[in-house]
């Protein structure tokens, strides 16, 4: 089994103490953190991943990539950035979207607290669960209803 691949379903589902038929019934299943991190770290993996933007955006991580202290940028995204909250490629944020949507935003622009919807975006937005685009909005709206189960 290769590191991006995962197990059979049947594999999982003995891991997880489950039936496949138990998936379509509301409820809650308990799972190790192990797995639980296995299974973020592949869905992670397919993220969009540009490492010109993730050192720009992280001086940090450009830094200790630089002394040779991280070996691989999207890995540690993999493993720990995307858990540390850091954004791994450039967002699209429409300007015009984010300023008419979120007015906070509007109103700390005009005071110069912030310079750009982007900037928002990238140090709080994104975190807080704003959209940086309307086409965000119908996957935003798909993980809102999962999570709430």
């Amino acid at each position: 089994m290769s590191q991006t691949s995962l197990p059979h379903a049947a594999l999982l589902f003995q891991s997880l103490r489950i039936s496949r038929d138990r998936l379509g019934v509301r409820s809650k299943v308990a799972i190790g953190t192990g797995l639980l991190r296995v299974l973020l770290a592949e869905a992670i993996r397919n993220q969009p991943f540009d490492e010109a933007f993730y050192r720009e955006a992280n001086p940090d991580l450009d830094a200790a990539f630089r002394r040779g202290e991280i070996v691989d940028l999207h890995e540690h995204f993999i493993e720990q950035g995307y858990l540390e909250g850091r954004v791994a490629a450039r967002p699209l944020v429409d300007e015009a979207f984010y300023l008419a949507t979120y007015k906070d935003v509007r109103d700390a622009m005009r005071r110069g607290d912030i310079t750009s919807a982007q900037e928002h975006y990238l140090r709080a937005g994104a975190a807080e669960g704003r959209l940086a685009n309307p086409a965000q909005r119908p996957v935003a709206d798909r993980w809102a209803a999962i999570l709430a189960e």
